[in-house]
This record gives C-alpha cells, sequence and structure tokens, in this order.
C-alpha cells in the first residue's frame, strides 16, 4: 500500500512531498502531538509531552505495520498520518498538521490519497475522533458516518465504504 499511498499522494499533493516515517522523525512527532493537542494552555507541557509520548507508543505497539507518512514543505516537516490496512479495511490511526500550517491543503491531500487508496483496493475506510473535534464535520463531508453511537464514549467511530467507481 506504501507506493499506492505514495502515487496517490503526489497526485494530490502540490507544493508538499511526502515520505514514510524515518527514525529521526521523533522530535517532529513529539513536537507536533504538543502542539496539535487540545489539552494545549490547560496542561503543563510536561503533561502534554508524557500525553505525546504514550500516544505514541500505543499506535506503534498497537499498529506496528502501519504507514506512517510525513508531510513537508519546502523540505521541512509539518505533518503527517497514520493508516492502518488489512484485507478488508483500513484505518487512520492519526492525523495532524502543525497549527501554523493548517488551512493549506496538506491534511486534504493526506486524507485524499489515503481514501483513493482505499477506494481503488475496495476498502472501508474507518476512523476514531472526539466527539467535540471540528474534524468530525470535515469527515461528514468525505462520507463517513458514524457507526453504533456511544453517548459515553470519548471518541465517535466512524466509517466510509469505498466510493463505486
Amino acid at each position: 500500500m506504501a507506493h499506492a499511498f505514495d502515487r496517490a499522494f503526489a497526485e494530490r499533493a502540490e507544493g508538499f512531498e511526502g515520505r514514510a516515517r524515518g527514525r529521526d522523525d521523533g522530535p517532529f512527532l513529539l513536537d507536533c502531538a504538543v502542539a496539535c493537542s487540545t489539552m494545549n494552555g490547560l496542561l503543563p507541557e510536561p503533561m502534554l509531552v508524557q500525553q505525546a509520548e504514550l500516544q505514541r507508543a500505543g499506535h506503534d505497539n498497537g499498529f506496528p505495520d502501519a504507514l506512517h507518512w510525513i508531510v513537508l514543505r519546502g523540505g521541512a516537516p509539518i505533518g503527517h498520518a497514520r493508516m492502518a490496512w488489512n484485507s478488508a479495511d483500513t484505518h487512520l490511526v492519526d492525523i495532524a498538521v502543525l497549527p501554523e500550517h493548517r488551512g493549506i491543503g496538506a491534511a486534504r491531500a493526506l486524507l485524499g490519497a489515503w481514501l483513493a487508496v482505499a477506494d481503488s483496493h475496495g476498502l472501508t475506510a474507518t476512523l476514531q475522533v472526539f466527539h467535540d473535534n471540528p474534524a468530525r464535520q470535515i469527515y461528514a463531508r468525505l462520507g463517513f458516518v458514524e457507526t453504533a453511537p456511544d453517548p459515553y464514549a470519548a471518541f465517535v467511530d466512524m466509517h466510509r465504504p469505498p466510493a463505486q467507481r
């Protein structure tokens, strides 16, 4: 799937470059997670760092074979997405773009490439998002619907069947 995603991203990523996560991306991923945390301004930075490290460890352990893609602008990393694939579906594990680089199409290119590959392979796309995350509206516009909403859960599960070509 990495090659298919690479091609799909290149088709949608005018002004951006992309590559698989490398060994040296740890500091960027930590900075990105802290900068994008909904708890920014509410918790002290050491706690934000600890949360980010725990989340990354959870994703690394829970999705060891996931494609982790870094998006760059002018050679510098500005965002990332982690996507897990299997024969039945694909799951968006995480996506984030640094706040100062939002609104320029980086997330749109990442999501568009992910969904294009899912559609070309006939895969349902799934994700989880916090109830109060404004991205829920973006996902709904992309065709995602909520799966058995649980009013007591912190996350909303969403899915999107493959688009018919």
